[in-house]
């Protein structure tokens, strides 16, 4: 055998060797990034970061707001994504950054919370259709609350 073809034959092995590692890491490297994109704390503060927010003063505004409800309040903005129409994970994300940028208390557990964040978000009022469904939604997300 020849230099060239031992350079590619232990080439080839190496590759094959270190394949399934480097996936394995970056299946790991993945599944971080998504659980950390999943948390509603980080994702407002990351909004609110993009808006031109120090980053630890977002971080700081967002944990505020959430305190220490993330995976609840994940379930209800789900929950609101999910039955009523129209309404996206970002803009539901969008709309509770601002009220965390203003201090305000947001409950997805209210009706009047509910309309009022649709309104806001469609520049319109909620027509009877999706009135039923954040009534649904509130009933629902109260019984995650208490």
């Amino acid at each position: 055998m020849n230099k060239q073809n031992i350079l590619r034959i232990t080439l080839f092995v190496s590759v094959l060797a270190f394949n399934p590692a480097v996936a394995q890491t970056r299946n790991q490297l993945s599944n971080i990034q998504t659980q950390q994109s999943n948390s509603v704390t980080a994702s407002i503060a990351n909004i609110l970061h993009k808006r031109g927010l120090d980053e630890d003063a977002a971080q700081e505004i967002s944990a505020q707001m959430v305190e220490d409800k993330d995976e609840t309040l994940l379930a209800m903005i789900e929950n609101v994504v999910k039955s009523c129409e129209g309404l996206t994970h970002k803009e539901v994300l969008e709309y509770l950054s601002t009220e965390a940028l203003h201090r305000k208390e947001v409950k997805l557990n209210s009706y009047a919370q509910l309309t009022h964040m649709f309104s806001k978000i469609k520049q319109r009022s909620p027509d009877k259709e999706t009135r039923k469904q954040l009534s649904r939604v509130a009933n629902y997300n109260s019984r995650l609350v208490g």
